[in-house]
């Protein structure tokens, strides 16, 4: 159990670097779009920017897979990268499909991979939400 805890541990902390990295050279990409004149900072522009973010935190969540896949497979969990990419979507995003399973010693890892995917899904929509409405298509209190 200690060694579960220990290694979910190391697991969220490279996941929440990551993720913040990945959330900052992101918005750095975002300014840089808005600031060139073919987006010229009109509301359709503002979408174009809003749909590439979107876009790069799928791809920065799905590195975020790879990373705990890699690791699972890494300990033992799983045999194949594969079905730990499986898993690891599935635990990561709590939707907890039951097909598969890590082998019973990291059933603990595989639980703290879900609470550290429900942080970071949680984050990702803060995130998103106030892109829209810092530098997107939407205004505060006009559209909800």
């Amino acid at each position: 159990m200690l060694a579960n805890l220990l290694l979910a541990t190391v697991f969220d902390v490279v996941t929440f670097l990551v993720h913040a990295g990945g959330l900052i050279l992101l918005t750095q990409i975002i300014a840089y779009l808005l600031a060139r004149s073919w987006l010229d900072g009109s509301r359709a522009g503002k979408v174009v920017a809003l749909a590439v973010l979107a876009l790069g935190m799928f791809v920065l969540v799905c590195v975020e897979l790879a990373l705990w896949a890699a690791g699972m497979v890494a300990v033992g969990a799983f045999a194949n990268f594969d079905t730990a990419f499986y898993f690891s979507a599935s635990a990561f995003a709590t939707i907890g499909f039951t097909d598969v399973a890590p082998s019973p010693e990291w059933r603990l890892l595989a639980a703290m991979e879900g609470i550290a995917g429900f942080l970071i899904m949680g984050w990702s929509a803060a995130y998103l939400v106030t892109s829209g409405i810092r530098f997107g298509p939407f205004e505060r209190d006009k559209h909800f």
